[in-house]
């Protein structure tokens, strides 16, 4: 009888034998505390999150315009047409912005070409443009802020 005996005075099977069911696990202020961290976190997160995403889609879109005036100016070496809708970089997707024609820089040339973000984003998100002089060779971007918000991928007017 002896080892059974000094088996159930030994500490651990003390320790067990004493514990309360329902002393296991986290208390309800513990798993406040955890909640209310995650809370802050994810309110810090959220926005800086949003942000990245704006100045994703400008970066697409000064790219794919970029590109277009590129591919105009090849069509153009290669003797092809040079009207916007041949571009095909033009018409690529862009979440959040429509590209179209500007006319007013070179008629229905491909070499210029403006980019508006679509109505929801039009407050708070820049309006792009670029235009190639074929024969200086001068390329001139523009960058629109809304009125009174700096936007993503533009920090100041007429840069990019």
């Amino acid at each position: 009888m002896t080892i059974v005996q000094n088996f159930l005075k030994s500490k651990k099977v003390q320790k067990t034998l004493t514990t309360k069911p329902g002393e296991e696990g986290f208390s309800l202020v513990e798993l406040v505390v955890v909640i209310a961290v995650l809370a802050i976190l994810s309110a810090v997160a959220v926005p800086a999150f949003v942000g990245v995403q704006a100045n994703a889609r400008a970066s697409a879109v000064k790219n794919g315009l970029v590109n277009g005036v590129k591919e105009c100016v090849v069509r153009d070496a290669d003797n092809q047409t040079t009207t916007y809708s041949d571009v095909q970089s033009f018409a690529g997707s862009y979440s959040g912005y429509t590209l179209a024609q500007d006319a007013a820089a070179y008629g229905d040339s491909c070499y210029s070409a403006k980019a508006t973000p679509d109505t929801s984003k039009a407050k708070t998100e820049a309006s792009f443009s670029i235009a190639l002089n074929s024969s200086t060779g001068v390329v001139t971007k523009t960058c629109v802020n809304p009125t009174g918000v700096i936007a993503p991928g533009c920090n100041k007017a007429q840069t990019w």
